[in-house]
């Protein structure tokens, strides 16, 4: 598990989960692939916590490789699950999951994700969206960043001049945000990235790149 900042820390096993100590609870942004959540656990144990102290689990989209550890973890926890109206169907398993957007061109795209590992559906306690967000844990807001999946949302935390969790809305190399490989140039998808560069945060962690630790929001407004 890496420190990113003060209590906050990212879990990398495949694709970036994130854990936010505080003082009522762990936090988690993400819970990684399907039955990978041990290292989530392992994670916790490191920083003198367990899966008991999980408060909250947020969950960024509806896709498996972010959602696939969240019914174990809300089960060894009870913690509430966070998702938007929209991606909360999928997470609850109402409906079947959005390919990825790269895929969506593609014929039979809706084909191609039934090889996707299954992550276990689960039940979510609170929808949240932009504007509202008060039942989220102290220090935490959303921004709506649609287009990866219709749901999509970022978090952001107050905290070491504000840290973005913006989940697979981009990616970044270098310094430069990108799409990513997953994300196509579509209206929505550069809107989104567009808004977290009106956003004030210093560091961004994401689902499949490395965190940028300094001037993160500049490096979104920049794109």
């Amino acid at each position: 598990m890496e420190r990113i900042a003060d209590g906050v820390y990212q879990v990398a096993r495949g694709v970036n989960a994130f854990v936010v100590d505080g003082d009522q609870g762990v936090t988690l942004i993400d819970t990684g692939l399907p039955n990978r959540h041990g290292a989530i656990v392992n994670g916790l144990s490191d920083i003198g916590r367990s899966a008991k102290d999980i408060t909250a689990i947020l969950l960024t989209h509806a896709h498996f490789d972010h959602f696939g550890g969240a019914a174990a973890l809300r089960s060894a926890s009870d913690a509430d699950v966070f998702a938007s109206h929209e991606d909360a169907q999928v997470i609850r398993g109402d409906r079947p999951t959005s390919p990825p957007p790269f895929l969506e061109p593609l014929p039979f795209s809706k084909h191609f994700t039934r090889l996707f590992p299954k992550a276990v559906s689960v039940p979510v306690d609170v929808i949240v969206a932009e504007g509202f967000e008060s039942e989220l844990p102290a220090d935490f807001g959303v921004v709506d960043t649609p287009g990866h999946t219709p749901g999509h949302l970022a978090y952001l935390l107050s905290r070491d001049g504000g840290i973005a969790f913006v989940g697979d809305a981009a990616t970044q190399k270098d310094g430069t945000i990108k799409r990513g490989f997953f994300n196509r140039s579509t209206a929505d998808i550069t809107a989104s990235i567009a808004r977290l560069g009106t956003a004030d945060f210093a560091i961004a962690c994401f689902g499949h790149s490395p965190p940028l630790l300094k001037d993160a929001s500049r490096a979104f407004a920049a794109f």
